[in-house]
C-alpha cells in the first residue's frame, strides 16, 4: 500500500516540478560537454568524491541475492539522498550519466539477475563502467528493481563522443544511439516521443500533444536547436550553460551543471549560488585509502580543504532537511528509511591501497 500511495502522489507532483533537462555535444575539436538542469522543488545536495577499489553490497529492501562489487573508477557525483545513491556524476574513464523523470519508465520483472534501486544503478555504473557499452552489457547481470520508486530515464555519454539515451519501457531496456539518437538531448517524455513533437513543429504538422508534452519536449526542441545553432567561436562550456539557461524553470532550477568530459572537469551553479565554480579532476585523490569527502553544492569551492570528511551525521541531515521541505516527500519516506540509506555508506570498505 505504501508504494501506490508514493506512485500516486509522485505522479500528481510530476508536472510541475521535476521537468530536468539534458544535452550533450561535441565541436569541430573533439571537445565533449555534457549539460544538466536539476529541477525540483529544494536544491540541498552533496558534492561526492567516490572512490576506487571499495568494496560495497547492493542496498536493497528484498530477499533477493545481493550482487557485490569493487570500484574500479574513482567519480563525482551529486547526492540528494546521501552518499552512494547519486542523481548523476562523471568518473575517472570520462564516462557521464544523468538521470530525469519518466513517468512511462516501467522496470523489468524480477529475474535472475541482481536487483538493484534506481540510484544505486547509477553508481554502479559510475564505479564499473568506462563507456556506454559497458552499461549496456551490465543488462545481462544487473537490473533496475521494480521497487524502485523513481520512474527515470538516462542521457549517457563517454570520453569517445558517444551518447545513448537509456529507457525502460514496457520493463525491458530500451537503447538509443548512433542513428537511433539523431538529436544528443533528454527531457521528461519519452525519446521518441520528443522526436515526433520536433518533427511536428518543425514540419508544421497539425498534430495534437498535451501540456506536458509541450512542456518537456519544448525544452527538447530548444537544446537540440541551440546545439545545432552552435558558432565555434564561442566557448564551449559558456555556450553550453547559455542553453541551460534557455530551458531553465525559474526558480524549480536548483542546479546547472556542465561536465568537460575532454578535460575531466565540471563547471556548476547553483540557484542560491550563481557564481559558476568548477572542479578538476586531477585536484583529488580518488584512492580507497584516501578520507571520502563531500561538499555541499551551494557552497564556494576554493580548495580541496573545502571539502569535508563524510559521515552518518552529514547524510543524516541531508536527507532529513530535504524530505522536511517537500511535501510529497514528508508523508511517504520514515524516519527509519533515512536512518537506514544514511547508514549504507558505513558498509563500503576499502580492499586494496594502490
Amino acid at each position: 500500500m505504501r508504494r501506490i500511495v508514493i506512485l500516486v502522489v509522485l505522479t500528481l507532483i510530476v508536472n510541475s516540478v521535476l521537468a530536468c533537462t539534458c544535452f550533450s555535444f561535441m565541436d569541430k575539436n573533439g571537445n565533449i560537454v555534457f549539460g544538466r538542469n536539476f529541477d525540483f522543488p529544494v536544491g540541498e545536495g552533496h558534492i561526492e568524491i567516490n572512490k576506487r577499489n571499495m568494496r560495497k553490497i547492493a542496498f536493497i529492501n528484498s530477499s533477493e541475492e545481493k550482487i557485490v562489487w569493487i570500484s574500479k573508477f574513482g567519480s563525482i557525483s551529486f547526492n540528494q539522498i546521501g552518499r552512494e545513491f547519486p542523481y548523476g556524476g562523471m568518473n575517472e574513464a570520462g564516462l557521464v550519466i544523468e538521470q530525469m523523470w519518466l513517468e512511462e519508465t516501467q522496470y523489468p520483472a524480477d529475474d535472475k539477475r541482481y536487483p538493484l534501486t534506481a540510484l544505486q544503478w547509477i553508481q554502479y555504473q559510475l564505479d564499473n563502467s568506462a563507456n556506454i557499452q559497458d552499461i549496456i552489457g551490465s543488462d545481462t547481470l544487473i537490473r533496475i528493481s521494480n521497487k524502485s520508486v523513481a520512474r527515470i530515464h538516462f542521457l549517457i555519454a563517454d570520453a569517445s563522443g558517444s551518447v545513448a539515451v537509456i529507457e525502460f519501457i514496457g520493463g525491458k531496456m530500451q537503447i538509443h544511439q548512433k542513428d537511433k539518437l539523431p538529436f544528443p538531448a533528454l527531457a521528461n517524455c519519452p525519446y521518441e516521443r520528443s522526436l515526433k513533437y520536433k518533427q511536428t513543429i518543425e514540419h508544421h504538422e497539425n498534430i495534437e500533444f498535451n501540456d506536458w508534452t509541450k512542456t518537456s519536449s519544448g525544452r527538447f526542441v530548444k537544446a537540440t536547436s541551440m546545439i545545432n545553432n552552435y558558432d565555434e567561436k564561442q566557448n564551449i562550456i559558456d555556450y553550453s550553460f547559455s542553453i541551460l539557461d534557455s530551458v531553465a524553470q525559474g526558480n524549480g532550477t536548483q542546479w546547472s551543471i556542465v561536465y568537460d568530459i575532454s578535460k575531466k572537469k565540471i563547471f556548476f551553479k547553483t540557484r542560491k549560488n550563481k557564481h559558476i565554480q568548477s572542479l578538476n579532476f586531477k585536484d583529488f585523490d580518488f584512492s580507497c585509502s584516501s578520507p571520502s569527502i563531500f561538499l555541499a553544492v551551494s557552497d564556494t569551492v576554493k580548495n580541496i580543504n573545502s571539502f569535508h570528511i563524510s559521515n552518518y551525521k552529514a547524510n543524516y541531515l541531508l536527507q532529513k532537511s530535504v524530505v522536511s521541505k517537500v511535501d510529497f516527500l514528508k508523508n511517504t519516506i520514515t524516519n527509519e528509511m533515512i536512518e537506514k540509506t544514511a547508514k549504507y555508506a558505513e558498509t563500503v570498505s576499502c580492499v586494496g591501497i594502490e
